[in-house]
């Protein structure tokens, strides 16, 4: 198409409003870039990328280093950056070893391209295992996401997952995603690096007690049961434990946990 006829296909009027709505986006992103700096815990940090995230239509989010092939659970906690999946799904995901049959996991080792889940059949042939997976996700309302793959100066892989129902975005709003996501991981692994390992966390040991049950995937119910107590009193335990480590999601809290050495 000649220079004169895109002109004409664009009339002046359509092409200022494509302009002004480009620049909009473009304005909006760098304003929620400085929300990003401005995050002081991770728990914070990973609830303002997922309102973010929802205009897209995503309602969870996980990002974290990839762990070696084989890592034991504590370990594939303790390589979580930003979470914010549902709380019963990502204690289901680490305490049944999901992550090893995840397919997306397996696209991350391999792709430097972002993709959509819709298209993972199409790049890998799906073992029986990694279908259970995403049809158990599906059950959390993590039926479509998009996942972007990072490495980090030592080669490390970096998976950044959001995920609904049903995801909408057009290519630009996929580059702002990633921009984001970039971000996003960057400031998480700042905090990480300030954040309790430089502080002795000291748990009682009934405290110690329901976080090594929650890291197993127990619920609330569950811990109280199995510890004899109520469902309040082992709730009561869960939250000062979340405090002492400075989160405000249990699934966090074990991460944080297994990363500073207070469960193995």
């Amino acid at each position: 198409m000649s220079n004169k006829s895109k002109r004409e296909a664009f009339p002046p009027g359509a092409r200022g409003a494509i302009q002004l709505n480009w620049r909009r986006r473009l304005e909006e992103t760098f304003g929620f870039l400085e929300q990003v700096r401005e995050a002081h815990t991770i728990s914070d940090l990973s609830e303002s990328v997922l309102r973010y995230m929802v205009r897209f239509g995503a309602t969870g989010l996980l990002a974290g280093v990839i762990p070696p092939v084989g890592a034991l659970r504590g370990e594939q906690m303790s390589h979580v950056l930003l979470d914010a999946w549902p709380r019963e799904w990502s204690l289901r995901y680490f305490s049944r070893g999901y992550l090893h049959r995840d397919p997306t996991i397996g696209l991350v080792r391999r792709v430097s391209e972002p993709f959509v889940w819709r298209e993972i059949a199409e790049r890998c042939e799906l073992s029986a295992s990694a279908h259970h997976v995403m049809h158990e996700a599906a059950e959390f309302r993590l039926r479509d996401g998009m996942t972007l793959a990072f490495s980090t100066v030592e080669r490390r892989q970096i998976g950044f997952s959001i995920a609904g129902e049903r995801l909408e975005l057009d290519p630009s709003q996929r580059d702002a995603v990633g921009l984001i996501a970039a971000y996003a991981i960057g400031r998480a692994v700042e905090i990480c690096e300030k954040s309790v390992t430089h502080q002795t966390v000291r748990l009682s040991p009934r405290q110690h007690d329901v976080l090594r049950w929650a890291a197993e995937g127990l619920t609330v119910d569950e811990i109280g049961d199995r510890l004899g107590v109520s469902n309040h009193t082992a709730d009561t335990h869960l939250r000062a434990v979340r405090e002492k480590l400075g989160v405000t999601s249990t699934v966090r809290a074990v991460a944080e946990a297994f990363r500073i050495g207070l469960i193995a």
